[in-house]
């Protein structure tokens, strides 16, 4: 990377991403109306046409990767009165240790499952006091979510469990879209008004640094939004499919989004969380989501969820085609 300016070369792989197979789409798409799939899987067979695309072949998932990132954004210090490691730490165990729902739901899956710790213990910057990353650390965190292409799978679910991720996310998104945070804090939650008040203090301290969309990442991002980011860039130029989780995952495509529309053309929604601002954000990087399930949390559960319905319809479509 350059050192005056690091995020240049980030910048040159988003706008530099290979095209979806056609040959694999007029293929898959022919097998289709060849066997009246339309009518056997509804509207399924959209996503059988993307996922044929991405990965080249007649669509198949059997290397599945359920990778969850985790970081501690310095902004919970504005919000809560404990130390927010140890917060951070508990909130990450349920997670890790395999009591939570996305833990259960790959291991029925057979999926692999991998949490990325990005400072889990080394907070990012208080974005009310400044960037929340300098370019240096940003592009580190990008980097070291590229890395989950290393895995070897054949389709990567993306979900979140940082400390303070969606606040980070909704900073973001109303630098993105130059728009109020009001509307992000509708709920009852008794934290609700300090997060509304943390988000306009960051704005304030922040704006004259927002040059770029990668600059809002940084300066509010955090590393483990930086390093979704770097997932699902690193999955586009390997051509692997990705599907999103909740708001705050959604919010680290919507980034790439604005610099290259199509770097995000291979990722699917999982489906459409409770959270205020999700159904909006998927409308405008336009992405349908699989399911709606009213699922409130963006911790993975939904893309898992998705994850098995779109090997499901692998399974299908393989079954069909064979008889």
């Amino acid at each position: 990377m350059k050192n005056d300016q690091p995020l240049d070369d980030i910048r040159s792989l988003i706008e530099s991403v290979p095209s979806i197979d056609v040959s694999s789409i007029n293929n898959i798409d022919s097998i289709i109306k060849e066997h009246d799939l339309k009518h056997h899987l509804g509207v399924n067979v959209n996503n059988i046409k993307l996922l044929a695309g991405w990965q080249g072949i007649i669509p198949k998932i059997k290397r599945p990767l359920i990778s969850i990132f985790a970081g501690t954004h310095g902004v919970a210090e504005s919000i809560f009165d404990e130390d927010i490691v140890s917060i951070a730490k508990e909130q990450l165990k349920a997670v890790s240790d395999g009591s939570s729902g996305v833990r259960g739901i790959a291991k029925s899956l057979q999926a692999a499952f991998k949490v990325y710790e990005l400072g889990v213990e080394y907070p990012s910057t208080n974005f009310t006091k400044g960037p929340s990353l300098s370019e240096k650390d940003c592009v580190a965190a990008i980097a070291f979510g590229m890395e989950v292409v290393a895995e070897g799978a054949d389709v990567i679910a993306i979900g979140s469990a940082g400390l303070e991720t969606n606040t980070a996310a909704i900073a973001i998104a109303t630098s993105l879209y130059e728009e109020s945070p009001v509307d992000y804090f509708k709920g009852t939650h008794k934290k609700n008004t300090i997060r509304l008040e943390a988000v306009k203090n960051g704005i304030l301290r922040n704006k004259a640094s927002l040059n770029s969309p990668l600059d809002i990442l940084r300066c509010y991002g955090g590393r483990d939004i930086a390093g979704m980011l770097g997932a699902i860039i690193a999955a586009r130029h390997q051509c692997i499919p990705v599907i999103l989780d909740g708001f705050s995952v959604c919010i680290a495509a919507a980034i790439l989004h604005s610099i290259n529309e199509d770097s995000i053309s291979h990722c699917f929604a999982g489906h459409v969380t409770t959270e205020w601002g999700h159904k909006a954000l998927l409308e405008r990087i336009s992405l349908i989501p699989i399911h709606d399930m009213g699922i409130g949390i963006g911790d993975g559960t939904g893309a898992a969820f998705a994850l098995n319905t779109m090997r499901l319809n692998c399974e299908a479509l393989s079954t069909i085609i064979e008889k």
